[in-house]
């Protein structure tokens, strides 16, 4: 009857998981929350050390190539994905001196939207042949880390929001595809996030970036991603969709940093 059951969702303990970027950031948090939670956790990154407790696979998300090889290396089902890897990058499209650094822009895309792409095809592929989980018969959890930019873009954040707003799109169209095998596929789109990609930005710019969030007027932390991320893996009603998890702030379209 209508009600009467009780929907369970990805329940982590037991289960494998593999985060991109897993080694600092939003990903880092990530591992640590899904360690918690009793799951196995595979870090894919290029470079430095993944969380205690959690394996670590050195991969360039870019190259379909390592990526192919770095999945294959992982034994038994996979049925957890977060897609944290990312790399920054800022500059107008165009100036009145010359055109902007289009090969800046396809390497932020190339590893921030197509290396989700590498990774979720072969993942996702994978998750496909899991025996199914829960009542309601569950594959996999597929989660795309998107961003403020995926929405309102600054300027000078060709690259980035291009990346970020492909990474928000695909959510719906990956749900769709993979709804028929029993897999979810959700985003988290946080603001400003007190993460090493931020690290190196002025007191003052940050506090302008800041003075439109509603509340609280912060960063955010890496461990409040982590948590709405295990939140969607355990609720199986969330699907095709994309949380924004940035207190309320609607950016403008530029700052005085960016204009200078």
């Amino acid at each position: 009857m209508i009600g009467d059951e009780t929907g369970e969702g990805m329940d982590p303990a037991g289960r494998t998981a593999v985060v991109t970027g897993g080694n600092s950031g939003l990903g880092e948090a990530t591992v640590h929350a899904l360690l918690a939670a009793g799951a196995r956790v595979i870090s894919l990154d290029l470079g430095g050390s993944a969380p205690d407790g959690a394996q670590f696979i050195a991969c360039d998300v870019a190259s379909p190539a390592a990526v192919k090889s770095a999945v294959a290396a992982i034994d038994g089902p996979i049925h957890i994905l977060v897609n944290c890897a990312g790399i920054g990058g800022i500059g107008a499209i165009a100036t009145a001196e010359g055109p902007g650094d289009v090969e800046a822009v396809r390497r932020v895309v190339e590893v921030n939207l197509l290396g989700a792409i590498n990774v979720t095809a072969e993942v996702a592929h994978r998750m496909i042949g899991n025996d199914p989980v829960g009542e309601d018969g569950e594959r996999g959890v597929i989660i795309n880390a998107c961003s403020i930019a995926s929405f309102e873009g600054q300027e000078g954040m060709s690259a980035y929001t291009a990346a970020k707003a492909g990474l928000a799109g695909l959510v719906l169209v990956w749900a769709r595809d993979l709804s028929q095998h029993a897999i979810r596929c959700m985003g988290v789109a946080p603001g400003l996030m007190a993460t090493p990609m931020v690290a190196f930005l002025p007191e003052d710019f940050l506090a302008e970036l800041l003075k439109d969030a509603e509340f609280p007027r912060r960063a955010g932390r890496p461990d409040e991603f982590a948590r709405v991320a295990l939140f969607v893996i355990e609720n199986p009603l969330l699907n095709g969709d994309v949380i924004r998890l940035d207190a309320g702030t609607r950016p403008p379209a530029r700052t005085q940093w960016s204009a200078s």
